[in-house]
């Protein structure tokens, strides 16, 4: 076993290694054994960061969904629902594209294949915040009268799936070569936002 480098941040690493062993491999073929190996730490040392695989992996889905939180929340600072709402999907298009091994461990794999029903509840919690805070957007929008009236679950779904399924495309290689995805992107909000849009 190499020397202790005291620079070294080995929570984060082996929450890295847990997240990327658990999208190649799945809970089937997820341990701590290897999850320590990848990090070049003894399988005993993992233990000293987490109680047991259980806690790994809901840590793993805390750190995700954490980050991704953060990524929502810069949308606030804009001054209107609308320009909120606007901001919030460029932010989950962000995402998606600078960590796109989070966004697939949160939104593309088997959630039930990964072991994430056995995550705990504060893992839960914080990825059941981002939805909140969608569902928050609509509602806004619904009194400020840019949004059609219905139920606001409903039309953050539709706003989720929308622009999910784009940010699937883009990362799985599926989009035309060269693609401007900015301008993809500003598109499909385009679209999603006059479908949300009161009737005339």
């Amino acid at each position: 076993m190499p020397p202790l480098d005291a620079s070294r941040d080995t929570r984060r690493e082996l929450l890295a290694s847990a997240r990327d062993l658990l999208l190649e491999q799945g809970l089937e073929g997820f341990t701590m054994r290897k999850v320590a190996s990848a990090c070049d730490v003894s399988a005993a040392a993992i233990y000293r960061h987490f109680a047991d695989k259980d806690a790994l992996i809901s840590r793993v889905v805390e750190e995700g969904a954490r980050t991704f939180t953060s990524y929502l929340l810069a949308s606030l600072k804009e001054p209107t629902p609308a320009r909120r709402l606007r901001a919030m999907g460029r932010r989950y298009f962000d995402f998606a594209r600078e960590h796109p091994r989070d966004y697939e461990l949160l939104f593309v794999q088997d959630c039930v294949r990964l072991g994430m029903p056995a995550v705990d509840q504060t893992a839960r919690d914080e990825s059941q915040a981002s939805f909140r805070l969608l569902v928050d957007r609509v509602v806004e929008c619904q009194h400020a009268g840019v949004v059609r009236g219905g139920p606001p679950e409903a039309l953050a779904v539709f706003v989720w799936s929308s622009l999910h399924g784009l940010a699937s495309l883009a990362l799985s290689g599926h989009l035309l070569p060269g693609a401007d995805l900015d301008a993809l992107r500003d598109a499909q909000l385009d679209l999603v936002i006059a479908g949300l849009a009161p009737p005339p």
